[in-house]
C-alpha cells in the first residue's frame, strides 16, 4: 500500500466553530497577538475553563487562538523551509486530526507521551512541537505574514503516532557513552542542569536568547562537550531549527572568550 499524501485526502471538517472542534478533543486554549500569547505566562494561561475563555474572547476580540495539550504532539509541516508530507509515508490507517496552516502547511496531531526533539531526524521541514510546554495557532486564526486563515482540514480522532516516526521523534537520552549529562561530575551537574532546564522552559520570541545566555554561561564556566549537547537537544525539543542552534551556541562561545 502506498503512503496518501494529505493534499489528496478530502476535507472532512465536523460542524461547529474551529475552536470549539479543539476543545472538544481536549485541548486548552489561550489567545494570541499573531504567534504570540497575550497573556502574561503564555501557554501556562492556557485553559478550557469556559468563563476564562469567554472573558478573553471579550478582551481580544478577533484574536488568534493557541492550542495545547499534554500527551498531544503536532507534526508541523513547513513547505517554505522544505517540508513535504509524501516525506512521512503516512497511510490511511494513520488519519488523525489535521489543520491546514495560513502559510500553506500542515498541523498532524498525534498522541503521544515523553520526550520529543525539535525536528523529525533526517526530514527537513517538520517541527515537532510537544503539548504542555509548547502551543499551536489554532484553526480559525489568521497567519500573521500572509493574511490567510488556518483551517480544520480533517476533524478525526487523534491518532498514537505512526510507529514508523517514533524512532525519529523520540529525544536522545543522554546516557554514559553517548555525551550526556551522566558524564559530568554530580559536583557540577546541578549547575548545568539548570541551564538545559532554562532552555527547555523558553517560551517562543524568547527561544534564542534563551540558548545564547545559557550556551554563553557554559562557556564562562568551561563546560564540558557534553553540556553544549544537552543544551543543542533542549533547544531541538523546543523548535529552534540546527543551523539556528549550532549558530547561537557558537556565537556565544565567541563572545565568552573575547569577553
Amino acid at each position: 500500500m502506498t503512503a496518501q499524501p494529505i493534499e489528496d485526502a478530502p476535507a472532512s471538517v465536523g460542524g461547529g466553530q474551529p475552536l470549539d472542534i479543539m476543545l472538544g478533543h481536549g485541548f486548552s486554549v489561550g489567545p494570541l497577538d499573531g504567534k504570540v500569547p497575550r497573556t502574561a505566562h503564555g501557554v501556562q494561561d492556557f485553559t478550557r475553563d469556559p468563563a476564562v475563555i469567554a472573558s478573553w474572547q471579550r478582551r481580544y476580540p478577533g484574536c488568534n487562538w493557541g492550542v495545547t495539550q499534554l500527551g498531544v504532539i503536532c507534526l508541523d509541516v513547513d513547505p517554505r523551509n522544505g517540508g513535504r508530507l509524501t516525506a512521512l509515508q503516512l497511510r490511511p490507517e494513520h488519519k488523525t486530526l489535521c489543520v491546514q496552516t495560513g502559510g500553506g502547511g500542515w498541523h498532524l496531531y498525534y498522541r503521544m507521551s515523553g520526550p520529543v526533539r525539535g525536528k523529525v531526524d533526517g526530514i527537513p521541514g517538520i517541527d515537532v512541537k510537544a503539548g504542555g510546554a509548547g502551543y499551536l495557532v489554532a484553526p480559525g486564526s489568521i497567519h500573521p505574514d500572509t493574511g490567510k486563515p488556518y483551517r480544520l482540514h480533517r476533524d478525526a480522532p487523534i491518532a498514537a503516532l505512526p510507529e514508523h516516526l517514533r524512532g525519529l521523534i523520540v529525544q536522545p537520552v543522554f546516557t554514559p557513552g553517548n555525551q550526556g549529562l551522566s558524564l559530568i561530575s554530580p559536583a557540577s551537574g546541578d549547575r548545568w542542569d539548570g541551564l538545559v532546564r532554562s532552555v527547555s522552559d523558553a517560551q517562543p520570541g524568547n527561544r534564542n536568547g534563551v540558548l545564547f545566555w545559557a550556551a554563553a554561561r557554559a562557556a564562562a564556566d568551561s563546560a564540558p562537550a557534553a553540556v553544549y549537547s544537552a543544551l543543542a537537544a533542549a533547544a531541538h525539543r523546543i523548535g529552534l531549527g540546527a543551523h539556528e542552534i549550532q549558530q547561537t551556541i557558537q556565537s556565544a562561545q565567541r563572545k565568552a572568550t573575547t569577553s
